[in-house]
């Protein structure tokens, strides 16, 4: 299967630290890809990198066989790719609904002056916008909650708003930012069985995380990054006995200390 997200050979740096050096990998379509290592690995710098936050000084990054290197967010939406963040980026003085409704801004067809004078097309394609944000807070169980203000939201609710407004355009690929930092166990396997939900729809996930557990119960395929250098890309089995994984987090050679599971021992030395 031809990748849908082709990373090749991207450098950046932030003065004179290398974040990110002649890392390359790929992720398919309908697929989940994992980004793993500690703080300060560059996982989120190659997030940024692909999603038009940055602009990295080397390398390129193609989507659909075509160069994205650069653009803005806002024209990736339109392409079909989306993010959530590390940090939450939701508007807390409006509704649920109307944060989820913000997804769809970059993929709209009328223009200011339509929507200045309320002209019958731009109501027509408010409504659409309107459905269309509601049917995304319906599959992630929040529909009942569309109208409250989404600072009234828990912090884990207000996760699956983000997720909602990523998902409500239907893009191809969503990059995920540790979605499931701050949440409880009991939200992190509900949010769990939602990636492994929108994966079956056939979108394709790439997503940043800590929690090793869930990467490797839930990812096809794992990359690995080390001080901005990928150094390993597999299945999850694969990577919890790929030899330079276990040397560089575990400070052993073939297999984890005895009496210990992989991916408990690698998110202890995430930590």
């Amino acid at each position: 299967m031809e990748p849908l997200l082709k990373v090749e050979a991207l450098d950046m740096s932030f003065g004179g630290v290398q974040a990110l050096s002649e890392v390359s990998f790929s992720a398919l379509a309908g697929r989940i890809t994992a980004v793993i290592g500690p703080n300060g690995a560059g996982k989120t710098t190659a997030i940024n990198c692909i999603s038009g936050v940055y602009r990295p000084q080397g390398g390129r990054v193609l989507f659909g066989g075509q160069a994205i290197t650069g653009l803005a967010p806002h024209v990736l939406a339109r392409q079909g790719l989306t993010r959530t963040f590390q940090n939450l980026q939701v508007f807390t003085n409006l509704t649920v609904l109307e944060n989820v409704m913000v997804g769809l801004h970059g993929v709209t067809g009328k223009g200011f002056v339509s929507a200045m004078l309320r002209l019958p097309g731009q109501r027509a394609e408010e409504r659409r916008i309107r459905a269309r944000a509601l049917e995304a807070l319906t599959f992630l169980g929040l529909a009942a909650r569309a109208g409250l203000p989404a600072g009234q939201l828990s912090y884990g609710d207000r996760k699956r708003v983000e997720l909602a407004r990523a998902l409500v355009a239907r893009p191809k690929l969503v990059l995920l930012d540790e979605p499931v930092a701050g949440l409880n166990p009991a939200e992190t396997e509900e949010m769990g069985r939602v990636l492994l939900e929108v994966r079956r729809q056939g979108v394709g996930l790439l997503l940043v995380e800590h929690d090793m557990s869930l990467v490797m119960r839930v990812s096809d395929q794992v990359v690995v990054l080390h001080f901005g250098r990928q150094i390993a890309q597999g299945d999850p089995q694969a990577i919890q006995r790929h030899p330079e994984v276990l040397r560089t987090y575990l400070g052993c050679q073939d297999q984890p200390p005895p009496g210990v599971e992989p991916a408990i021992a690698l998110e202890a030395a995430h930590a």
